[in-house]
């Protein structure tokens, strides 16, 4: 892939990966209140939101640049940037999103829970059982799987949070746990039956 930046900011992103710190402050603040006021406009949040993901932004920015997975891009380097922000703020409302279906299918569930007497047995049962499942999985398995399930977090979230390398050690993770899952409410049923 060839390189088109400008040689002004070709020279920026070698200082950055030097470690230069002045070069770091530089692309901070050129592009913070750009950022600010598009991202603003575009998604409708707010300042802090905004100001929140232009951080994590300018992060993983620097994060590439000194750690060699970005040396050549075709844009400049604001274009780069506001790419990743607008990855991040739609990964975040994309989360919010489905906490928000999520949370509206449970409220309607524990209606038609609530309406009969029958189905709260049947629910109370299964919800013993599903959390003597959790329980014996152990750890990493509970935690991934809370941060995926209950907290709605997306795959980079999780893997940063747990210390992965990548997403995809996070993802395969969260697979074998579920296998382990399957496996150990096959077992049961296997005893009861």
């Amino acid at each position: 892939m060839r390189v088109i930046f400008f040689k002004k900011e070709k020279e920026l992103l070698s200082r950055i990966r030097s470690g230069d710190e002045r070069a770091m402050e530089s692309v901070y603040t050129n592009y913070r209140n750009d950022f600010i006021r598009w991202s603003k406009a575009k998604y409708s949040i707010s300042a802090n939101d905004s100001l929140d993901h232009y951080q994590d932004t300018v992060t993983i920015f620097f994060e590439k640049v000194m750690n060699g997975t970005l040396t050549e891009i075709e844009s400049t380097i604001k274009t780069y940037l506001f790419g990743i922000g607008k990855n991040r703020i739609k990964q975040r409302i994309d989360s919010e999103i489905r906490k928000e279906q999520h949370t509206a299918a449970l409220v309607e569930h524990y209606r038609f829970l609530a309406e009969n007497d029958e189905m709260i047995e049947t629910f109370n049962a299964a919800q013993e059982a599903t959390r003597r499942v959790f329980d014996s999985i152990g750890e990493p398995c509970k935690t991934i799987l809370k941060l995926f399930y209950f907290e709605k977090k997306v795959m980079t979230e999780i893997a940063k949070e747990m210390g992965h390398k990548s997403e995809a050690v996070s993802r395969t993770t969260k697979k074998r746990c579920l296998e382990k899952i399957r496996s150990s409410v096959l077992l049961k049923s296997n005893d009861d039956g």
